[in-house]
C-alpha cells in the first residue's frame, strides 16, 4: 500500500515520488500547474481550499482578466500531466460548493513538511522521555531544507517557510539537550552539520564543534571553526563571536596536549604547494618577516634591502577600477615569476608593492628592477604605463626608526631611486 501513496517532497526543494521512482510531471517546478498542486497537498488536512483564494493565491499578482477562466484551465493541465505521467485513473481535483481539494481516496498523499509538523505535534504529546526523543530525532531528519525555496516569493509560502523554520529550530534545540544528556554525540553532529548547511549564519556550528569536542576530535572540530569563521569575515565582515573564540582556546589546549601533536603540526605549517618564484604574504605577515629578519641581521650581519614598486600611468586618469586591478595583477605575477624563492613581496595597496630582498647588494638592486620590467611589459603591452623602484636598506630604515625619522616614502635619506629610474614616486 506504502507504494501506491504520492509522496510529495516540499522541504529544500520539490519533488514526486511514487512506486518508488522520481515523477517529473512538468520540467518547470515552479509552472501554475505544479503551484497548483503544492496549494492542494498543503490543504489536505483542512479539507481543502476555497477557490476563490486558490484563484488569488495563483493569479493575485498578475493582471488576469478571469481568474476563474484561468484557474479551470489549470486544473484541466495538472489532471492532463497526472494521466500522461502513468497515474490511475482518477479525478485528482474535486470541486464542491465553491471549495478545491485532492482526492486523497483515489491517490493518497504524504507530504514532509506536513508529517514533520505532525510528529513535533505527537512528539510533544508523548510522555515518555526516550520515546519523545526518538519521535524528535524522526522530525528533524525530515527537515532537509527550507520549504519550497524556489518558491519563496510566493506570499502563502514565505508565511508556512518561517512557520516551519521557527519549528525546526525549537525542535532541534530541545532535541540536542536530551541527545547531550543521553551524550548521543554522533547524532547532534549529524542533526547540527544538516543544520548548518541550511543555515550557515545561525549558530548550529556551535553543536557541531562542541560534540566533535566531546568525542575528543579537536582537529575537525577547529577545522568547522576555521571555516565558519572565514564565512563570517568574508560574507559579513564580522570576527569570530566570544563562542567561538571560547571553543578555539579549548581546542588549542586539547590539541596541545594530544598525541601525535608534532606530526599535525608538521602538517599544517609545511608549504602547501612548492610553488616556484617570491613568496607572496598578506601585509601584516610582511611587517612580522620584517621584524624578524630585522632581528636576525644584528646577529647575522647580512644584507638586506626592501624595494617599494609603484605603478605610474602617464596618460592621465587611469580608468576603470578593472583596469586598475588588472595592471596591478600583472605587476604582482611578474614579481613572483622573476624573484629567488627566498624573497618575499606583499601589496602595500593597488598601485604599489614592497619586496624584501635578502642578501643582495644595492647594485644588484638595478638587476632586479630590470628583470621586473622585463615581465611586465610582456603582461601589460601599453607604454604608458610603467613601474617606479625605490629601494632601502633595513639597516638604515632601523636606524632611522631609532632616530626617530621618517622611515617610508617621505624619508629621503633611506628610500632611493633605483639606479636608472628617472620617475619619482
Amino acid at each position: 500500500m506504502a507504494e501506491h501513496v504520492l509522496k510529495a517532497k516540499t522541504l529544500g526543494g520539490f519533488s514526486l515520488y511514487y512506486e518508488g521512482r522520481e515523477v517529473a510531471l512538468d520540467r518547470n517546478t515552479t509552472s501554475k500547474s505544479m503551484q497548483l498542486l503544492q496549494i492542494l497537498l498543503m490543504n489536505i488536512d483542512a479539507g481543502g481550499i476555497a477557490k476563490t483564494s486558490l484563484a488569488d493565491a495563483l493569479y493575485g499578482r498578475e493582471e488576469v482578466e478571469n481568474k476563474n477562466g484561468s484557474l479551470n484551465n489549470t486544473i484541466f493541465r495538472l489532471k492532463k500531466q497526472f494521466r500522461a505521467a502513468g497515474f490511475p485513473e482518477a479525478n485528482y481535483v474535486v470541486i464542491k460548493r465553491g471549495m478545491c481539494r485532492w482526492e486523497n481516496e483515489a491517490v493518497p498523499v504524504q507530504v514532509d513538511a506536513i508529517e514533520f509538523e505532525k510528529l513535533i505535534e505527537k512528539g510533544r504529546r508523548e510522555p515518555d522521555q526516550a520515546a519523545k526523543t526518538e519521535i524528535y530525532l524522526e522530525a528533524c531528519r525530515l527537515y532537509t531544507g527550507e520549504f519550497l525555496p524556489n518558491m519563496i516569493g510566493e506570499d502563502w509560502v514565505a508565511v508556512r517557510s518561517v512557520h516551519y523554520q521557527e519549528l525546526y529550530t525549537e525542535s532541534l534545540q530541545k532535541l540536542f539537550g536530551w541527545l547531550q544528556e543521553d551524550e548521543r554525540y554522533d547524532d547532534i553532529l549529524q542533526l547540527a552539520t544538516t543544520a548548518a548547511s541550511i543555515y550557515p549564519f545561525d549558530d548550529w556550528a556551535l553543536w557541531q564543534i562542541d560534540s566533535l569536542i566531546a568525542m575528543s576530535r579537536y582537529r575537525e572540530a577547529m577545522e568547522i571553526y576555521e571555516k565558519v569563521t572565514k564565512l563570517f569575515f568574508d560574507e559579513l565582515g564580522l570576527p569570530p563571536s566570544p563562542e567561538m573564540l571560547s571553543r578555539a582556546r579549548l581546542m588549542a589546549e586539547r590539541i596541545s596536549q594530544s598525541s601525535g601533536v608534532i606530526q599535525d603540526i608538521k602538517q599544517r605549517i609545511r608549504e602547501r604547494e612548492k610553488m616556484p618564484g617570491a613568496y607572496y604574504c598578506t601585509y601584516p605577515s610582511f611587517v612580522d618577516i620584517y621584524h624578524v629578519i630585522s632581528r636576525m641581521m644584528e646577529r647575522s650581519g647580512m644584507s638586506v634591502y626592501l624595494m617599494l614598486c609603484t605603478i605610474k600611468y602617464t596618460g592621465g586618469d587611469m580608468g576603470s577600477a578593472e583596469k586598475e586591478q588588472t595592471v596591478s595583477k600583472a605587476l604582482r605575477d611578474s614579481i613572483m615569476e622573476v624573484l629567488r624563492r627566498g624573497d618575499f613581496y606583499t601589496r602595500y595597496n593597488t598601485q604599489q608593492y614592497l619586496i624584501m630582498l635578502p642578501e643582495i647588494n644595492q647594485e644588484n638592486c638595478a638587476k632586479v628592477s630590470a628583470r621586473i620590467d622585463r615581465a611586465f611589459s610582456k603582461k601589460v603591452r601599453r607604454s604608458d604605463f610603467q613601474v617606479n623602484y625605490y629601494v632601502a636598506s633595513v639597516a638604515e630604515i632601523d636606524e632611522d626608526a631609532m632616530n626617530e625619522k621618517p622611515k617610508f616614502r617621505d624619508s629621503e635619506t633611506a628610500w632611493r631611486p633605483v639606479d636608472g629610474d628617472k620617475k619619482d614616486v
